[in-house]
């Protein structure tokens, strides 16, 4: 799409103060495209100013690095503990304790020979021993070994060496025997579960460990006999072999496992083990344990003793993790250990028994001593929160309070309470939480998935926080509430983000307020839609708390009041802010929208519309400026192309049409709800549509003919055929025909609901929607006319080659087709009518071929006009006429072309009658003539005035007798030629003459003079002979001139009355046609008239000069009888002399020409 240029309003660059980029923190969205041609002037990058990045310091909270620095000797000490978790896995999994080992090494930053001490004393201290801690947990699938089809196991473990396992003797054996026999090995029992093949014990042992790299454990599974069966309860025969066999012994083996103790991480394992035969041969089931290694002194070790120690190993492992290479501490970290890390923890925590509330207690220890240096991540604290909040009651346990015990290797501490430094820890962080939710919208970027997350990740720790009892316990009475808390923080995260980007006290000018309000609005919807879609879902949630109502709630009472401010004081002339307004007008009633959604009642925000009322006309103003000069520019860019194969349009129609839409938009976009306001606006708002549609016309219409001049033959192109798209498509647009399939003006911009709506609530829908549709349909009608003259002018640049054409065929050889002739010239508007019907929308192709055959018809015309009159050219109009009937067909083209009535104008008819005349004999001509007298008669009866008077007559034609008797009774309103009296005198002249006898021009023809006033009495009968052939030829013609004798004895010529010969009646039989009784007698009153203009007449008059003498003779007979002096300077009438006279000289100027 064309690049659109900047609009009027916006092309000075204005410096704008730096106050304004100290106001302002988030860069606004381009406003919107309908007010705007292109970038504009406030859509400028509004930084964050060096205040709010103070303000953003002062909220978070001070660190201080130091205090989490850690001591050489603490740092000692933590390596010896990790030296003592790591030494005995050097047996039990040598692979990863070369692993563990290196990362101790690294992670601990002492002299190296410490190091080496230290590693020597941990295994030193390892010879003390360790221990094999368990739970038999259960057996499945062990054979029945009672007579009830059931058995009564229990389990037996202990731990011998791997040598002894092996022993060939000691195969066959089992742990009590064993034991018996003299091996040193200790036992445990399980209790026996009666009558079950699927024991569940879930029993805890501990077996002393001499050699973990060759020792081996062994768990037996028994069926005791103790309980023998009851003899009711034996099943079957084989059910009472068994019942005699239990009477003789004890307890049955089952079967029994083995597992290498070095194949028993530090850190426990789950473990299933077969349960075999002594010759390992058969299996008997499975049975399932848990099994760990211990340090063998460490379960007396006291539990403060032990938290102390991980505590000081955790926080140096955080201190080394939370660096990575790096001098410092991570800030914001989410504490994500590396694997050896997890290792060593878990290794430590299974090694010395520390359990996850104790882990938990320490961890959040721990990391609230980091964040309150270096700042974490929320999820550093969920999951180990998470456990406290469930494990509360163990909080307050014996062995968690108060204990005097040292750390190993550290200086000693005070006594202390680890419960009451945990919630001591926790009530800072949730003092520190509390400051930053307090503050969080300008700490954290929320529009973001990142910042959403931290954000809810804050929440989710208070939330928790507040399920710990004892330390909601501590808190002040005002802040032991979640919602209240919750509630406060935003609401004042709100104020503060607010302040942080606007400050009108800064702002001087109402412009510059109009700006940073617009840019307050876009970041208040940016943030609005952010929290309806992720932050509010998720806070209500986790808490219950409406985090957008109070968003809503809070924006009202701080953006409200400075937008109904600043359009109070709105000054109309600064019109370089009407995009501004606009764009702030869509974001705040996006915020409206929003508002819609909650339970919020009495908003301000809802009345936005009351606000920016003044500003609708001066929107759509300023859109129809900027529309056009869209629209220039994309007629500029346009190469009058089509944009694709689907459609015949160029670029600028397709520009044009979006422009239109964005204003169609707009309207859409305002969603006015005021209905006296809404009628105004719409008429508004159609009138800017309808003349940016017909500016487009108008501009496309000034490219349609930059044709090269002197073009010596001029052809159709296809930028012509796109322009009259592009015009048609828009009229169609704005009022679209059924047959076309385009979606109309009101269509588009749904103004039906609109004029619904105002019926319903005002009453004028109907009045507004005949005024919008007639303001449309005039619109339509303009680009139609447009589109007629277009056509018109384009039609009229093919007559100049079409006279060429029609010259060359005039001209050609007489032997020659009308065909052959007129090949060249069909061929030419038959290449040129392809190109129109393979580009052109059809509705427009008709008009142009309707247009293009007028001017076909018009050329043909001023060819026959300029044609030279000579003798004996015949031929010539014949060939113009044959090429007429041929043009007539090739634009009908077989009925599919035009129709007979587009074809059959009143100019081809005019043509066709001249051609036809042309084409005549002089003989024929002078019959046509006479027939166009006999019209003139017909077309005087018919009218209503009648300037001559009239004549009442009866007229026959006595076959027998071959004679025409014409009865004149009365002559009626006949003009006064003298002051009281006028001598008329009736005359009757049958033409013409040849075709007559010459006796038809005897004196008795004349009716003697009647001396009255205006009506004159005559009863005279005239007899004239006429043979029936010359009654029955078509044109010949009765004609009665009345005169008037001056008393100078001179004739005045009053008016003539035609009779169509072959109109006279027959009468076979002789009667007076004075017998008014006579059914055969013709009784008329016919009016006087004088002759007017024919073409016939002029042909004729033509003929003459070329010295005809039929039309000499026809013309002489004719021009005495109305030759008398005429009526006209008592009837402003011409005379036929003067009809002749200019007759002539026509006839004179075509033979002129050469």
């Amino acid at each position: 799409m064309a690049k659109t240029p900047p609009t009027v309003w916006m092309r000075k660059n204005y410096a704008f103060s730096t106050e304004l980029s100290r106001t302002v923190r988030y860069k606004p969205l381009s406003p919107a495209d309908v007010l705007t041609s292109d970038k504009v002037v406030d859509n400028i990058d509004l930084s964050v100013a060096e205040s709010e990045k103070q303000n953003k310091a002062n909220v978070t909270c001070s660190r201080d690095e130091s205090s989490w620095i850690m001591k050489q000797a603490e740092l000692e000490a933590a390596f010896q503990i990790s030296a003592e978790t790591v030494v005995p896995t050097v047996e039990l999994d040598p692979g990863n304790s070369v692993q563990i080992e290196t990362y101790v090494n690294k992670a601990f930053e002492i002299p190296q020979q410490t190091k080496s001490d230290l590693w020597e004393k941990a295994r030193n201290k390892l010879h003390s021993g360790l221990k094999l801690c368990g739970t038999i947990i259960n057996a499945r699938g062990i054979p029945a070994m009672d007579a009830n089809g059931k058995s009564d196991p229990y389990c037996v473990v202990g731990i011998i060496s791997e040598s002894y396992r092996n022993d060939e003797k000691a195969k066959k054996g089992h742990l009590v025997k064993w034991k018996k026999g003299g091996l040193e090995v200790n036992v445990f029992k399980t209790t026996v579960k009666l009558a079950t093949l699927e024991p569940q014990w879930n029993e805890y042992f501990e077996l002393p460990i001499q050699k973990p790299g060759e020792e081996v454990l062994v768990i037996e599974v028994w069926d005791s006999d103790m309980d023998t069966v009851g003899v009711s309860e034996v099943k079957g025969v084989k059910g009472l072999a068994k019942f005699v066999k239990d009477l003789k012994k004890q307890d049955d083996f089952i079967g029994r496992g083995f597992h290498p103790l070095k194949g028993v991480p530090l850190t426990g394992a789950s473990l299933t083990l077969d349960l075999c035969s002594h010759s390992a041969k058969r299996q008997y089931g499975t049975v399932s344990l848990y099994l760990s290694i211990r340090g063998k002194d460490e379960g007396d070790m006291p539990v403060t003793i032990k938290m102390d120690r991980y505590m000081l190993l955790f926080k140096a492992l955080v201190t080394h993790e939370a660096r990575q290479g790096s001098q410092n501490c991570q800030k914001n970290w989410n504490v994500e250990m590396s694997d050896s890390a997890k290792k060593l923890l878990h290794l430590h925590v299974s090694f010395y028994g520390i359990s996850e509330i104790q882990q938990a207690i320490i961890h959040l220890s721990v990391l609230c001593a980091y964040h309150k240096t270096f700042g974490l991540q929320p999820s550093a604290f969920i999951s180990a929160l998470g456990y406290v909040i469930a494990n509360q009651a163990c909080l307050r346990t014996s062995p968690l309070r108060g204990d005097t015990a040292q750390p190993i290797g550290a200086a000693p501490s005070a006594p202390g309470d680890w419960v009451d430094k945990l919630l001591g820890a926790l009530e800072g962080l949730l003092t520190e939480v509390y400051s930053v939710l307090c503050s969080h919208l300008i700490l954290m970027d929320v529009t973001t998935t990142a910042g959403v997350e931290s954000l809810t990740g804050w929440i989710q720790v208070m939330a928790k926080l507040y399920q710990l009892d004892d330390l909601v316990a501590r808190l002040p009475v005002d802040r032991r509430s979640l919602k209240t808390a919750l509630e406060g923080s935003i609401k004042m995260s709100v104020v503060r983000w607010y302040q942080s980007l606007y400050d009108m006290s800064r702002l001087k000018s109402i412009l510059l307020q109009c700006y940073a309000l617009k840019a307050v609005s876009e970041a208040c919807q940016t943030l609005c839609s952010t929290i309806q879609d992720s932050i509010s879902p998720a806070v209500k949630k986790l808490t219950g708390v409406d985090y957008l109502a109070i968003y809503l709630a809070s924006l009202d009472t701080l953006f409200s009041p400075a937008v109904m401010e600043l359009m109070e004081r709105w000054n109309q002339k600064k019109e370089l802010a009407v995009t501004t307004s606009y764009a702030m007008y869509l974001n705040i009633k996006s915020l409206c929208a929003v508002a819609k959604t909650t339970d919020l009642k009495g908003l301000q925000l809802t009345n936005c519309q009351r606000w920016f009322k003044k500003m609708v006309p001066m929107w759509l103003k300023v859109a129809l400026v900027a529309c056009k000069e869209k629209i220039d520019k994309a007629v500029e860019e346009d190469k009058i192309a089509i944009v694709t194969d689907e459609v015949c349009y160029s670029s600028s129609l397709v520009d044009t049409l979006t422009f239109l839409h964005q204003m169609m938009d707009f309207w859409n976009n305002l969603e006015w709800t005021s209905p006296e306001e809404t009628y105004t606006f719409v008429v508004e708002l159609i009138n800017c549509i309808t003349d940016a549609a017909k500016y487009y016309v108008e501009q496309i219409y000034t490219r349609a003919f930059e044709h090269t001049s002197g073009m010596e033959q001029f052809s159709i192109t296809v930028k012509e055929c796109i322009i009259l798209n592009n015009m048609q498509h828009m009229r169609l647009v704005l009022s679209p025909e059924s047959s076309q399939g385009v979606v109309g003006l009101l269509d588009e911009l749904k103004l039906h609901k609109t004029f619904d709506f105002l019926q319903q609530e005002i009453g004028i829908g109907e009045q507004g929607r005949n005024l919008v549709g007639e303001v449309v349909r005039n619109a339509a009608e303009d680009i139609g006319y447009k589109i007629v003259c277009e056509s018109e002018k384009l039609a009229m640049q093919f007559i100049p080659t079409i006279r060429v054409f029609i010259g060359e065929a005039v001209q050609a050889a007489q032997g020659l087709t009308i065909e052959q002739v007129l090949s060249p010239l069909g061929e030419y508007l038959n290449t040129n009518l392809k190109t129109l019907s393979s580009n052109l929308l059809f509705s427009v192709f008709r008009i142009l071929l309707e247009d293009i055959w007028n001017a076909t018809v018009d050329a043909l015309s001023k060819s026959v006009s300029t044609l030279p009159k000579k003798p004996n050219q015949k031929y010539l109009y014949q060939r113009l006429r044959d090429s007429l009937d041929f043009l007539h067909g090739f634009f009908n083209a077989g009925g599919e072309g035009l129709t007979g009535e587009q074809l059959e104008t009143e100019q081809y008819k005019v043509l066709l009658n001249d051609l036809d005349l042309m084409c005549l004999s002089t003989r024929e001509l002078v019959l046509r003539c006479c027939a166009d007298l006999a019209e003139q008669q017909a077309k005087v009866v018919g009218s209503s005035e009648q300037k001559y008077g009239e004549l009442t007559l009866s007229v026959g034609y006595i076959k027998e007798m071959g004679n025409v008797e014409v009865t004149v009774f009365q002559g009626r309103n006949l003009p006064k030629c003298d002051k009281k009296f006028s001598d008329t005198y009736i005359r009757l002249v049958l033409l013409p003459e040849g075709y007559f006898q010459k006796d038809s021009r005897r004196s008795g023809t004349q009716i003697p003079s009647c001396r009255q006033a205006s009506n004159s009495a005559f009863n005279h009968e005239f007899v004239l002979p006429a043979s029936q052939e010359s009654m029955e030829m078509k044109g010949t013609i009765a004609v009665l001139v009345a005169y008037n004798r001056d008393v100078l004895g001179k004739e005045i010529f009053i008016g003539m009355c035609v009779i169509p010969c072959n109109d006279i009646p027959r009468i076979s039989n002789k009667s007076s046609l004075l017998d008014v009784s006579s059914p055969k007698r013709m009784n008329m009153a016919l009016p006087l008239f004088h002759i007017g203009e024919s073409k016939a007449l002029q042909e004729l008059t033509a003929r003459q000069v070329l010295a005809d003498p039929e039309a000499t003779d026809f013309l002489s007979t004719l021009n005495k009888v109305c030759s008398r002096r005429s009526l006209t300077t008592l009837l402003s009438s011409s005379s036929l002399t003067s009809i002749l006279n200019s007759a002539v000289q026509g006839a004179k100027s075509m033979i002129s020409v050469p």
